[in-house]
């Protein structure tokens, strides 16, 4: 089976629904829901969208970012606005979408080469669209997930360039987490030393945003991750890359908030106060699942059963908003 973790943005569309095209053509006639561990109630909340990958929130508006699916249906990617049971593709948008951030009346969209602002939301459609940041120069491997710090600077999770997954990547902008201006500007480095940062998160009190990070996918593979990136740490890879055994190779180097297993493969991420949810592509050993843990790491279940794996995870209001390859996006009561 093909794995995200070996790819960059700009090819994880195809990998992730080139594993399972009977979700994307369909599957099941009537796939089952997700079983929340305390019995609360799912909510499919929205069908059709073909590879959920992110989520953003306005108000009552949910919208999810997703990509092209590879499959006889090749039902197009881009951006979808959630509501009344129902996901409605938002026109003109970007195929490819990896990260979601909203801010201040403006949708800020990772596309993997760019960063767009989509502004003048009425309810069905953005009146204008900026591009704010772009980088296609030779060796850039692009960007995964986004959001916006306490301080008003736009974070970014840089993509895994699979040349590099053994060795340090020469370009400048790699195997990093960036930051910038809301307009773009003033690119710097935040945290070096990252295999694949994809999705994250900013909880209560955190002026940094708690990040997952993919380890290599090896047959003796190190932990997967979840990583602070405060500036100046640097956390190792690919010097370092965090097997229970090898210690002393990381010796100097930062060590991750969060260790999780190998190929749990966390993606998406939110959080409610201090407490985290988890998208698990592979889980913990029962399949995809939503984790509910501490700062700290302590985890239990928090949602299981899935047809498929799971990407996109954003919470809202209370709620925990999860996005399935089978197109449905599920809503369950956090609190």
């Amino acid at each position: 089976m093909s794995h995200p973790r070996r790819f960059g943005a700009a090819l994880l569309a195809a990998v992730l629904v080139a594993a399972f095209v009977f979700v994307a053509s369909g599957g099941a006639a009537r796939p089952r829901l997700p079983q929340a561990a305390d019995g609360k109630r799912v909510e499919v909340v929205g069908t059709g969208v073909p590879t959920p990958t992110a989520f953003a929130f306005t108000g009552s508006t949910v919208f999810v970012g997703s990509v092209e699916a590879q499959s006889a249906t090749q039902a197009p990617g881009g951006l979808f606005a959630v509501a009344g049971g129902t996901a409605t593709k938002v026109p003109n948008t970007p195929p490819l979408i990896f990260g979601l951030a909203w801010r201040a009346g403006t949708l800020y969209v990772s596309t993997g080469w760019t960063i767009e602002a989509l502004s003048g939301w009425n309810g069905t459609a953005f009146s204008s669209a900026q591009t704010i940041y772009a980088n296609e120069g030779e060796g850039f491997p692009g960007l995964n997930g986004i959001g916006f710090g306490p301080e008003g600077r736009l974070y970014a999770a840089l993509a895994l360039d699979d040349t590099y997954d053994h060795s340090k990547d020469p370009f400048p902008l790699s195997q990093a987490v960036i930051s910038m201006t809301a307009t773009g500007q003033d690119v710097q480095v935040v945290t070096e030393g990252v295999r694949q940062p994809f999705q994250m998160d900013f909880p209560k009190g955190s002026k940094y945003p708690y990040v997952t990070v993919l380890g290599q996918d090896t047959a003796k593979a190190p932990r997967d991750q979840i990583v602070i990136a405060r500036p100046g740490r640097n956390y190792g890879f690919p010097t370092c890359v965090w097997f229970n055994s090898q210690k002393q190779q990381c010796k100097g180097f930062d060590e991750p908030q969060i260790f999780l297993p190998p190929h749990t493969s966390p993606m998406g991420i939110g959080s409610i106060g201090k407490t985290l949810y988890v998208a698990l592509y592979n889980g913990t050993g029962n399949g995809p699942e939503v984790a509910e843990m501490s700062e700290r790491g302590r985890s239990h279940p928090f949602l299981t059963g899935f047809t498929g794996p799971i990407v996109a995870l954003g919470v809202h209001a209370g709620s925990v908003y999860v996005g399935e390859l089978n197109g449905r996006i599920y809503r369950v009561a956090a609190r």
